[in-house]
């Protein structure tokens, strides 16, 4: 169990490391003013908020908004497309 364990904790490091990466691509996205790439890393922050709250405050410090509001929005631009 111990492996298991180990690797479990390995896995959440390097899924924080890539929540960090997303966070810094949408940072240099918004200053760029690249949409694009902007709306492709938020959209995948998002659906990682559902489960991870690093993610949950980046989001949430971005946009002033709580991130059901956001999560909200979020649907709602996804049934207009």
């Amino acid at each position: 169990m111990d492996i298991v364990n180990k690797k479990v904790e390995k896995l959440q490091e390097e899924l924080e490391s890539c929540i960090k990466t997303l966070i810094e691509a949408s940072a240099a996205a918004n200053i760029t003013q690249d949409i694009v790439v902007g709306n492709l890393v938020d959209r995948k922050l998002a659906d990682l908020a559902k489960t991870n709250k690093l993610a949950v405050d980046y989001i949430e410090k971005v946009t002033g908004k709580d991130i059901d509001v956001v999560m909200a929005e979020n649907v709602a631009l996804e049934e207009e497309e």
